[in-house]
């Protein structure tokens, strides 16, 4: 069988090629046995270090650019000044805002994918979520939160997919990798929560973004994924298996219509295990670097702004798709 050519060519008004492969093997070597090497068109990590808060910061450094150790000390005392007495990082890492399962789960799995030296840091975030789970396994925002939530998601994409007070699907994907990475041993609450994702998927393979809710949530999946594996769940369990596959036909439908903020979730797929996965993969870093800004940022859909976030996640997943494709 003759090699596969694949070769996607981007150019920037100052770029050379950014992203390219040469003609591999036949399709049997295809998967896992080529890495990719992709660069981008322009400066993300100076976008982000100039307008991202800590926890954007956190994630360029996990993307695997060079933080000078200076600014990686200065990193952590931020987030060791800006955390709250509970444990908790402030809700969009706002200082005096109260404390967001969510945003404590972004940042502890960070530091611990870092292996940075944070002294009792990932111990006090760890009580802190762990503290946030309720009786039925899933993790929730506390009602004092609402009214940042509503400020920051109610004017601009709505906020349904966010209650408080509740168990929230994504939210207990989050927290329970972040958990499982920063090896909590309380294996009842794990247990707990893995049971409350793998028994409120939908037919349709994605989970809705709280129980009772009507409607599922593709953009959920790609957080519960990650902790349904990092949990132990196994690659053929029927609840991980239908969500991979409808995550990646979301995946799918996203890039054929060039919607880039959806393929923050494209790391939660990888590695690919058949050629037209991976074909799924490439075209989604190729759709991440062809809508690059020129100031090195993405904007998110309806704004002509990069945004420091968004950005910080895309360089991110392009660097884990990049290894495993």
């Amino acid at each position: 069988m003759a090699g596969l050519e694949v070769l996607l060519s981007i150019r920037g008004r100052n770029s050379d090629i950014v992203l390219s492969w040469a003609t591999i093997g036949p399709a049997s070597t295809l998967i896992g046995g080529c890495p990719l090497k992709v660069n981008l068109v322009y400066d993300v990590k100076s976008f982000v270090l100039e307008n991202g808060n800590v926890l954007d910061k956190l994630r360029i450094a996990a993307a695997g650019y060079e933080i000078p150790e200076e600014t990686t000390r200065e990193l952590i005392a931020i987030v060791r000044a800006i955390m709250n007495e509970d444990g908790g990082v402030p809700f969009d890492v706002k200082p005096g805002s109260p404390s967001s399962a969510k945003t404590t789960a972004e940042i502890l799995k960070l530091l611990v994918q870092l292996g940075l030296d944070v002294g009792n840091l990932v111990d006090r975030m760890v009580r802190f979520l762990v503290s946030r789970q309720k009786n039925d396994g899933g993790f929730a925002e506390t009602m004092n939160l609402n009214s940042y939530i509503e400020d920051k998601f109610g004017a601009t994409e709505g906020r349904e997919w966010y209650p408080v007070g509740k168990s929230i699907t994504w939210l207990t994907g989050k927290a329970l990798e972040a958990l499982c990475l920063a090896k909590y041993e309380n294996e009842e609450r794990l247990r707990r929560a893995r049971d409350f994702l793998l028994y409120n998927q939908y037919e349709d393979g994605h989970w809705p973004d709280y129980v009772g809710h009507a409607e599922s949530d593709p953009l959920g999946t790609g957080n519960i994924l990650p902790a349904l594996r990092a949990v132990g769940v196994s690659e053929d369990n029927e609840v991980y298996v239908n969500g991979r596959a409808a995550l990646f036909q979301h995946l799918k439908h996203s890039i054929e219509s060039g919607f880039t903020f959806d393929m923050v979730d494209l790391a939660a797929v990888v590695p690919p295990k058949t050629d037209l996965e991976r074909e799924i993969v490439v075209q989604g870093i190729e759709l991440i670097v062809r809508t690059q800004r020129s100031d090195g940022g993405w904007c998110v859909v309806g704004s002509k702004k990069s945004n420091p976030d968004l950005s910080a996640q895309l360089a991110l997943v392009v660097k884990r798709c990049a290894e495993t494709v």
